[in-house]
């Protein structure tokens, strides 16, 4: 069993038994305001309870009515005890929280002014400014560099779709000019028609075993931009892109990406609703102490 009541010992802290001679007892120097030391006096008939309240509910066996009044008496006693170390620590603490609120009040002035907070409300901080605007010019340069390797893809293509063009029409021209001579030597040779179209046909398929290919143009890459700024001050900058979602339409959004509430449900059934879809109403019991 752990003794709670440990907890008030200190080195420091120096005990008389009842009885002794207060000029010999040993005087200790007078604690910080601010110090644990000189708190713990305050709390010390609540700690040596707690420690006899934790073995008796340890060990407590509710079997009748008598057992279960004292297991009721114990947990209000708890509840008490409970609330009043809660207000002794807030009036042993008042003068220091008080002090701590006003120093972060006055430090949070500047420090809203500097960065951005946790719920990021302060949209006027410095660094939110200067992030927004950093983004921006980052997001145009690479706006830009997208415009312009786009310009260059169609440019590559254009060039692409000529020169295979030039090359078609190339071979169109070979793959005729062979046609007409082998019809030329055929007709020379008193060929009959069925031989001349034969002639034709082998003419082209031998053209075609020889055609020109069109060179291929290289893909046109812009280099991207450099995502990171650093400076001589060693502070540094640098660009994350993610992909993110924005509801627009709840109700067109599937069922499967949806929680749900279970606070909104909690509150349909105490207003009376007993048949939710996918849920199971029940009614459950749990004690509490008043005190």
């Amino acid at each position: 069993m752990i003794n709670l009541s440990a907890a008030l010992e200190d080195q420091e802290t120096a005990t008389l038994d009842e009885g002794a001679n207060t000029s010999e007892a040993i005087v200790m120097p007078p604690a910080p305001v601010l110090s644990l030391v000189a708190v713990k006096p305050q709390f010390r008939k609540y700690v040596e309870r707690v420690d006899s309240m934790v073995s008796d509910a340890a060990s407590i066996e509710i079997t009748d009515e008598g057992s279960l009044k004292f297991a009721v008496a114990l947990g209000g006693e708890a509840k008490k005890i409970a609330k009043a170390i809660e207000a002794k620590r807030k009036e042993v603490t008042a003068e220091a929280s008080d002090f701590v609120d006003a120093v972060n009040g006055f430090c949070k002035i500047f420090t809203e002014k500097l960065v951005a907070n946790t719920k990021k409300t302060n949209g006027d901080a410095i660094e939110i400014i200067l992030k927004n605007k950093i983004t921006n010019y980052q997001s145009k340069l690479e706006l830009e560099r997208r415009k312009q390797e786009e310009l260059a893809r169609k440019a590559a293509a254009e060039f692409q779709a000529k020169l295979d063009a030039e090359a078609a029409e190339a071979n169109r021209k070979a793959r005729e000019e062979a046609e007409r001579k082998a019809e030329e030597e055929a007709r020379a040779k008193k060929a009959s028609d069925a031989e001349i179209e034969a002639a034709r046909k082998a003419a082209a398929e031998e053209a075609a075993k020889h055609e020109v290919q069109a060179p291929q143009v290289p893909d046109i890459i812009i280099p991207k931009q450099e995502t990171v700024t650093r400076t001589e001050t060693g502070t540094s900058s640098h660009q994350v892109k993610s992909w993110k979602c924005f509801v627009e339409r709840p109700e067109l959004v599937p069922r499967e990406y949806c929680v749900p509430d279970g606070r909104l449900l909690n509150q349909a059934v105490k207003m009376g609703i007993r048949d939710i879809p996918g849920c199971k109403i029940e009614e459950v019991s749990e004690t509490r102490f008043r005190c």
